[in-house]
C-alpha cells in the first residue's frame, strides 16, 4: 500500500534553477512570486526562500555601498589641500547616501565651536561659515559622545539646546530630519559629517553605519590633508625665512660697507627702507631728524618736535635694547630702535609701517642698523670731540685775547681761516643744562668756531655780512632748544673781539630786564642803553614806565600809537611836516596827536631834555613789545 501512495507534488527542476538565479542576482521575491515557482513545496519553504533573498538583496546592496566607499576612499587620497578635501568629502558623502543636503562642520577644539565649511545641496548664503557655539545643537552633542545623532524632525526635538542664527539658517534650508557622524582619529575629533533631508523621516542602522564608516575614512584623509598642509606651509615658511636671511644678510654687508667707508645716517637710512620697503628716519640723541627716506620725515615730527608716540617708544627701545612698537596714531605696525652705547642715548631709528607686522628676523635687522649707527655716530663724536676740542680753544683764546699773534694765526689758518679779517660774535644765553647741547648742535658748522663760556656758548663767524649764518648759528641753537635770544657784536680786528663778546654778554643780560626774550639783536643798537643803565634792563623798563605811563595806558585803552607817533617825531627833527610824511598821514593828524601828547605828558614835553628822555623811553617801551627780525 505504501509503495502505491503518490509523492507530495514539488517544484520542477526548472523552476529550481529558476529561483536560484533570481537569489544569486540579489532580487528579492515576493510570495506570489516564490509560491509560483515553489508550487506545493509548502508555506515554510516559500517563507525561508522569501527571507533569503532578502538577505542576499541587502548583502549585494552593502557590497555596492562598501565598493563605492573604496572607491571614494581612492578617489580622496591624491587630495592634500584641506579645504579641497572638505570639499571633496562631502560631494562624495552626498553621493553616497542620497540626501537632500549633505554638509561638514570643522570642529575647532581652542573655542570648542564648529563651524560649516563645506556643504552640497544648500540654498541658504549664511549655511556656510555658519558657527556653531559649544553645547549648542546635535552637532555639539556628537562632538562630546564620538557617537551619531540624529532626529526625525529637528523642530518636534526638544531635548538639546538651540540657537537662534542656527534656528533661522536650518529654517532657510528648510531641513527637517538630520544625522550626524563624528569624523574622528585617534579619539581626536576633527568634525561632524551631516546627512539632512528636507522632509520628516528616521534613519536606519544601515544608514548610520554606513556614514560612520565614510566618516572614519574621511577623518584619516582629512588628518593626512591637514599635515600635507602644514608640512607645505612650513615649507613655505622655511621658504620665506631663507629669502629673509639671504636678504638680511645683504643689508648687514651693505651696513658693514656703510661703516668701513665713512659714511652716515642718509645711507644707513636708505639702505634700511630699501630692504623693509618702508620709510626710515633717522634722529641725534635730542630727537632731531638726521636723515629719511622719501616723506619719512614729514610723519614722525610735528611743529619740530617728535611725536609723543614715538618718544615713549624710544624711551622703551633704550631701556629692553629691542625695537619698541609705536602705539596710536595708526601707527601700530610702526617700530622704534633706540641708538645706544651702554645706557646713553646717541639716536634713533624710526621705521613707519607697512602692511603687514615686522617679522623678528626684519627686526634684528633694524636692531643691527641701530648697532651700525651706534659705530658711526661715536667714530663721528670722537672725530668732531677732537675737532672742536682744538676749534674752540682757538675761539676762547680769540674770546679773551689771550695767545700770541703767530700762534692764533697759525692755528686759524690750520682751521681753514684767516686771522685777520673783521670777525662777528653771536652770544647764545643757555641755561647751563643745555649748553653742551647747544654746542654739539654748533659743532657741524665749519664756517664758524664755538666754545662754552660762563654764561652760554659763543660763536666766532670770520668775514663781513654774517648776517645769514648768524641766524643759522641761532636757528640750530633753537632746534636744540637751547634759547631763543642771540646778540650780536661786530668786531673790525680779532684783537676786538675780546671787547665784543664782553659788550654782547651785557647786552644779552639787559635785553630779558625790557622784555626781549626771543629773535637776534645787534649789540650796537643797545650800547646807549648799557652806557645808561649797565646790565639792569629791569631800572630801564622802570624808566620807561615812568616817563610813558601815561601814553602806553592811553594807546592800550583807545587802541591808538601815540608811542610810535612820538619816536617819528624825534626822527624827523620834531617837524611836523616831515612826521607826517613819515606816517603817512596828514599834517593835521599829527598836530591832533601831539596835542593828545601836551595833555598827556604836561606842556614841557617838547622841551629838549624832555625829548631826549622820552625818545630813550620810548625806544625802550617799543624794544620790549616788538620782536627783531
Amino acid at each position: 500500500m505504501a509503495e502505491n501512495t503518490p509523492a507530495p507534488a514539488g517544484p520542477s527542476q526548472r523552476s529550481v534553477v529558476e529561483l536560484l538565479r533570481r537569489l544569486e542576482t540579489g532580487e528579492v521575491l515576493g510570495a506570489p512570486e516564490a509560491r509560483r515557482l515553489l508550487g506545493s513545496a509548502g508555506e515554510d519553504l516559500t517563507a525561508q526562500i522569501q527571507r533569503t533573498s532578502a538577505l542576499v538583496g541587502r548583502l549585494r546592496r552593502r557590497e555596492r555601498e562598501l565598493l563605492a566607499l573604496i572607491t571614494s576612499t581612492h578617489d580622496l587620497v591624491d587630495v592634500h589641500e584641506v579645504q579641497a578635501v572638505l570639499n571633496r568629502l562631502v560631494d562624495r558623502a552626498h553621493d553616497l547616501v542620497g540626501t537632500d543636503v549633505t554638509y561638514m562642520s570643522v570642529y575647532d577644539a581652542r573655542t570648542d565651536e564648529l563651524f560649516v565649511r563645506a556643504g552640497r545641496g544648500t540654498v541658504s548664503p549664511r549655511f556656510l561659515g555658519l558657527r556653531v557655539p559649544a553645547g549648542v545643537g546635535i552637532a555639539s552633542r556628537v562632538v562630546r559622545t564620538l557617537a551619531p545623532h540624529w532626529v526625525a524632525d529637528y523642530w518636534d526635538t526638544s531635548d538639546f539646546d538651540h540657537d537662534p542664527e542656527i534656528d533661522r539658517t536650518i529654517r532657510e534650508e528648510r531641513l527637517r530630519s538630520l544625522l550626524g557622524v563624528p569624523v574622528s582619529a585617534d579619539g581626536e575629533i576633527l568634525g561632524v559629517l551631516f546627512a539632512a533631508d528636507r522632509s520628516a523621516r528616521s534613519f536606519g542602522g544601515e544608514e548610520i553605519a554606513l556614514l560612520s564608516a565614510f566618516a572614519d575614512q574621511a577623518a584619516l584623509i582629512l588628518r593626512t590633508a591637514r599635515l600635507f598642509s602644514a608640512a607645505a606651509e612650513a615649507a613655505e615658511r622655511a621658504e620665506r625665512h631663507a629669502e629673509e636671511m639671504d636678504t638680511a644678510a645683504r643689508v648687514h654687508e651693505r651696513l658693514t660697507a656703510l661703516v668701513l667707508s665713512g659714511h652716515g645716517p642718509r645711507e644707513v637710512a636708505e639702505t634700511l627702507s630699501g630692504a623693509l620697503g618702508r620709510p626710515v628716519a633717522v634722529a641725534d640723541r635730542d630727537h632731531v631728524p638726521l636723515a629719511s627716506s622719501a616723506a619719512a620725515t614729514e610723519s614722525w615730527w610735528h611743529g619740530g618736535r617728535l611725536l609723543a608716540d614715538a618718544a615713549r617708544a624710544a624711551e622703551e627701545s633704550r631701556v629692553s635694547g629691542r625695537c619698541a612698537p609705536v602705539r596710536g596714531h595708526g601707527r601700530d605696525l610702526a617700530v622704534v630702535a633706540a641708538v645706544v652705547a651702554g645706557s646713553d642715548l646717541l639716536g634713533l631709528v624710526l621705521v613707519g609701517s607697512g602692511e603687514a607686522p615686522l617679522s623678528d628676523l626684519e627686526q634684528r635687522t633694524i636692531e643691527r642698523s641701530a648697532q651700525i649707527l651706534a659705530l658711526l655716530t661715536m667714530r663721528r663724536d670722537a672725530l668732531t670731540e677732537a675737532e672742536d676740542r682744538v676749534r674752540g680753544e682757538l675761539a676762547l683764546d680769540l674770546l679773551s685775547g689771550s695767545g700770541d699773534t703767530d700762534s692764533l694765526e697759525r692755528r686759524a689758518r690750520a682751521r681753514g681761516f684767516e686771522l685777520h679779517q673783521p670777525w662777528t660774535v653771536v652770544v647764545l644765553p643757555v641755561p647751563d643744562e643745555r649748553r653742551h647741547t647747544v654746542l654739539r648742535a654748533l659743532s657741524g658748522g665749519r664756517a664758524w668756531l664755538a666754545a662754552l663760556q660762563e654764561r652760554g656758548v659763543a660763536v666766532l663767524i670770520p668775514g663781513e655780512g654774517a648776517g645769514e649764518r648768524a641766524e643759522e648759528v641761532t636757528h640750530r641753537a633753537r632746534r636744540a632748544r637751547g634759547g631763543a635770544m642771540s646778540v650780536v657784536g661786530h668786531a673790525a680786528r680779532p684783537d676786538a673781539v675780546p671787547a665784543t663778546a664782553t659788550e654782547a654778554w651785557d647786552c644779552a643780560l639787559l635785553l630779558p630786564g625790557l622784555g626781549a626774550t626771543e629773535g637776534v639783536y645787534d649789540a650796537e643798537d643797545h650800547t646807549p642803553y648799557l652806557a645808561m643803565f649797565g646790565t639792569d634792563g629791569e631800572r630801564a623798563r622802570r624808566f620807561a614806565r615812568r616817563l610813558l605811563g601815561p601814553v602806553v595806558e592811553w594807546d592800550r585803552e583807545h587802541g591808538t600809537d601815540l608811542v610810535d607817533t612820538l619816536i617819528a617825531y624825534l626822527d624827523n627833527g620834531a617837524g611836523v611836516t616831515r612826521t607826517s610824511r613819515a606816517l603817512f598821514v596828514h599834517a593835521n593828524t599829527v598836530k591832533q596827536r601831539l596835542e593828545r601828547l601836551t595833555a598827556l605828558l604836561g606842556p614841557e614835553w617838547r622841551t629838549p631834555e624832555h625829548l631826549f628822555r622820552l625818545g630813550v623811553a620810548a625806544r625802550l617801551h617799543r624794544l620790549g613789545v616788538k620782536r627783531p627780525g
